[in-house]
């Protein structure tokens, strides 16, 4: 897993809708503030749902201009139930074959040719350095307090 310090690797996800797909890029958000970055399994969209609706209810007034991203590694059927249950007001991208997660260290080995993934959030400045990283256990919340104490540092 990427630590505070590491570049964090820039990526361009769709964010898949009915009416055609958007792509975003993260040193484009970058430019314009901090950004959070969470990661999930879209195999838990339970566990999904509780962590984007955490981050997306969190008080982040004096942080100045904000922007986050969910990242959702898995099939796209997943993806879309995650959106029709969740309203969080951030882009939820797709990242169907877990290309950018295994880029953030976060894919590990569970036999047999699976791969397994522990939710994560970072926090990556304006020239896409990590400033803040947590993996996360099953059915943790998001570390708010820390991550704007890293806000605050920035």
């Amino acid at each position: 897993m990427l630590t505070e310090g590491d570049p964090a690797p820039d990526f361009d996800l769709p964010r898949p809708a009915t009416g055609g797909d958007q792509t975003y890029r993260l040193s484009a958000a970058a430019r314009e503030g901090p950004v959070v970055v969470a990661f999930y399994p879209l195999a838990d969209v339970d566990g999904a749902a509780d962590l984007l609706t955490a981050l997306a209810g969190a008080d982040w007034a004096g942080a100045g201009r904000l922007a986050a991203f969910g990242v959702g590694v898995g099939e796209r059927a997943d993806h879309e139930r995650l959106v029709d249950r969740t309203d969080v007001g951030f882009p939820l991208l797709l990242d169907r074959d877990g290309y950018f997660a295994d880029r953030y260290g976060l894919l590990e080995p569970a036999g047999e040719g699976a791969v397994r993934m522990a939710p994560a959030v970072y926090l990556v400045d304006g020239d896409c350095v990590v400033r803040f990283a947590r993996q996360l256990d099953a059915g943790e919340s998001p570390p708010v307090e820390a991550i704007r104490d890293a806000l605050a540092s920035l």
